[in-house]
């Protein structure tokens, strides 16, 4: 009976065992589920820089058609996330208006073209804008500026 009592015994220490095991390969689980999951969460904060600039630059064949444009182009600078657009126009052929409405559909065409579509406020808000004159641009190179974090165009026409 002594022998009987003994592995009755380690069957229960066995079974303790067993339990702690289980224990923890279950906190071992639900950990490396909330590390996957904060991971995740993480990564939709990417950098959208590229594809943002991407976008943009694919859109200047859209400014390129309109009566009054003479020339685009396009050049970005990641490090203080910069997109400059560049533009030579006519200025007998467009007005200041003209030209605001031209670069405000620039924007809504690049914008619409993203994954999914958002508006061009929103999709530049983190990323600073320069729009510059081309060609004799001694006077006023810059004709409109947004900053960081803003979504309204400032305009400088002479």
């Amino acid at each position: 009976m002594n022998y009987q009592y003994k592995v009755g015994a380690y069957n229960t220490e066995v079974r303790l065992n067993l339990l702690r095991t289980l224990h923890l390969f279950i906190i071992l689980v639900l950990f490396a589920s909330v590390s996957i999951i904060a991971g995740c969460q993480g990564e939709s904060n990417k950098d959208t820089f590229p594809e943002v600039g991407q976008r943009l630059s694919k859109s200047m064949k859209q400014m390129d058609k309109q009566p009054g444009i003479l020339l685009t182009g396009f050049a970005a600078d990641p490090k203080v996330k910069l997109y400059k657009v560049g533009i030579e126009y006519d200025p007998g052929q467009i007005s200041n208006e003209q030209l605001k409405q031209i670069v405000t559909d620039y924007l809504s065409h690049a914008a619409s073209n993203l994954s999914p579509p958002n508006n061009w406020e929103e999709m530049l808000k983190p990323y600073q804008l320069r729009i510059e004159k081309l060609g004799d641009a001694q006077k006023t190179p810059v004709i409109a500026e947004k900053e960081i974090g803003s979504t309204e165009i400032k305009w400088f026409f002479e």
